[in-house]
């Protein structure tokens, strides 16, 4: 796709993603109504709100009222899994740095792969 071709397609998908907006339309609905489908929806809507993300984080924070710089309470959730494969392929997924839940798993493995024929 040439240049020309990607800014019409973002024009066009902007103007979309704004029209949804007002709409009072599930995903679903809206995608069926344009003639769209509903991945091509989401993936455009994920990449122009990069877009926003990206030119906002090279802009300094507006202060609140008071003064100060916006804050907003971040949660960064531990993505480390382990998985546990049992021996009738069924596969387990505990969070690594929950030791209780990883060493029930381990068991629960070992007893099934000793009744395994």
């Amino acid at each position: 796709m040439g240049r020309n071709q990607q800014r019409s397609a973002e024009s066009l998908w902007r103007d979309r993603l704004a029209k949804y907006r007002q709409s009072d339309l599930t995903v679903a609905e809206f995608c069926r109504q344009e003639g769209v489908s509903n991945p091509s929806f989401y993936q455009w809507r994920k990449r122009l709100e990069q877009g926003r993300t990206r030119s906002k984080q090279n802009r300094p924070p507006s202060p609140s009222d008071d003064g100060q710089p916006p804050f907003l309470p971040v949660t960064i959730p531990s993505s480390a899994v382990a998985e546990i494969e049992l021996p009738n392929g069924v596969r387990i997924r505990v969070p690594a740095t929950n030791a209780e839940a990883l060493r029930a798993a381990i068991l629960a493995g070992n007893e099934l792969s000793q009744e395994a024929p």
